[in-house]
C-alpha cells in the first residue's frame, strides 16, 4: 500500500514536471518568435535607415552639382558683363577714331583747298609772266609753254641754239626759278617733211639741248624730263610753209608736283 502511494505520488510529480516543462517549452517559443520579430523588424529598420541615408547623400550629390551649376553660370554672367564692358569700351574707342578721323580728312580737304587756291593763284601770277615771253595754256595739272619757230628757231637739221633762243630760254629760267614744287618736261616735235627716223632723233636732239640750257640756268636738272616725238602730234594740219612752221617747235610742260589732280598731264 505504500509503495503505491509513493508511486501514485512519483507519477503526480512526473506529470507536474512534464507540465512545467511544457509550460516553459511555450515561454520560449514565444520568447524566439518575439525575438524572430524584434529582428526582423530591426533589419526592416536598418533597410529603411540605409536607404534613407543613401537618399541624403544623393540629396547632398545633387546639391553640391547645383551649388558647381551656380557657380558656373556666376563665373560666365560676369565673363559676359566683362566682354560687354570691354565691348562698350572698344566701341567708343572705334567711334572716338572715326570722329578724329573724320576730322583729320576734313581738316586735310580744307588745307588742300586752299593749297590748290594758293597754287592756282601762283600759276596764274607765273601765266602771266611767261606770256609776255612765250605762247602758253593751262592744263588740268599745270600749263604748257609753246615755242614755235617763229620766236624760237633752229637751222637746218642742227639742234644748236641761237642767241635769240639762248635769251627766250633764260627769261623763262628766271621766272621757273622764282617757284619751287614743279616738274618741267620738254618735248620737241618736227614738221612732216622727211623720214619718221630722222625727225624723231633730230626732235630729241632740239628737246635735249633746250633741257641742258635751263639745267645751266639754274633749274634742278632732276626736275626736267626730255622726250621727242618727231613729226608726230602736229598742232596745224596740212602741207603748206605757214602749217609746217607751227608744227617746228618745242614745249615746256609744267606740272605742279606738290599736289596731285586727277587726269593726265598734257603734252
Amino acid at each position: 500500500m505504500r509503495q503505491k502511494a509513493i508511486l501514485a505520488g512519483l507519477c503526480v510529480s512526473l506529470f507536474g514536471l512534464a507540465v512545467s516543462d511544457y509550460l516553459g517549452y511555450r515561454e520560449l517559443k514565444k520568447a524566439h518568435a518575439r525575438l524572430n520579430a524584434l529582428s526582423d523588424e530591426l533589419h526592416q529598420t536598418g533597410e529603411l535607415a540605409r536607404r534613407e541615408a543613401d537618399a541624403a547623400m544623393l540629396a547632398g550629390q545633387r546639391a553640391d552639382d547645383a551649388a558647381r551649376q551656380a557657380e558656373v553660370a556666376a563665373t560666365g554672367r560676369q565673363h559676359a558683363e566683362s566682354l560687354k564692358s570691354q565691348s562698350e569700351i572698344v566701341r567708343d574707342q572705334a567711334l572716338n577714331m572715326a570722329q578724329r578721323a573724320t576730322e583729320q580728312t576734313k581738316q586735310a580737304q580744307n588745307e588742300l583747298v586752299q593749297m590748290r587756291q594758293e597754287r592756282e593763284k601762283e600759276l596764274d601770277n607765273m601765266q602771266q609772266a611767261l606770256s609776255k615771253v612765250v605762247e602758253t595754256r593751262r592744263t588740268a595739272t599745270g600749263m604748257v609753254m609753246i615755242l614755235p619757230e617763229a620766236t624760237f628757231r633752229f637751222g637746218f637739221d642742227d639742234a644748236q641754239l641761237t642767241p635769240k633762243n639762248r635769251e627766250v630760254l633764260s627769261r623763262i629760267a628766271g621766272i621757273l626759278l622764282a617757284s619751287k614744287g614743279y616738274g618741267l618736261a620738254v618735248y620737241g616735235y618736227t614738221d612732216d617733211v622727211g623720214s619718221a627716223e630722222y625727225n624723231q632723233q633730230l626732235s630729241e636732239r632740239r628737246a635735249k639741248a633746250v633741257e641742258e640750257y635751263l639745267a645751266q640756268a639754274g633749274v634742278d636738272a632732276g626736275t626736267i624730263g626730255v622726250k621727242g616725238f618727231g613729226k608726230t602730234n602736229p598742232i596745224a594740219k596740212g602741207t603748206s610753209q605757214e602749217a609746217r612752221a607751227k608744227n617746228r617747235r618745242v614745249e615746256i610742260a609744267l606740272t605742279d608736283s606738290e599736289i596731285k589732280y586727277q587726269g593726265e598731264a598734257a603734252q
